[in-house]
């Protein structure tokens, strides 16, 4: 249990900085805002949580 726990916060954490790094690009090039992007931080996020509360 503890390698799938291990597993889901190093995937919501990857998820989570590819989402940042999107949006970041989205700011500095000036393209449309795209409410995805804060859906993959979010979802990140929320699988971040989810690793924390399964324990």
């Amino acid at each position: 249990m503890k390698r799938a726990n291990l597993f889901i916060r190093y995937f919501g954490l990857l998820v989570f900085l590819v989402g940042i790094i999107l949006n970041i690009k989205m700011y500095i090039f000036d393209e449309w805002p795209t409410y995805l992007f804060f859906l993959l931080c979010l979802f990140g996020i929320l699988l971040i949580g989810i690793s924390y509360l399964k324990r």
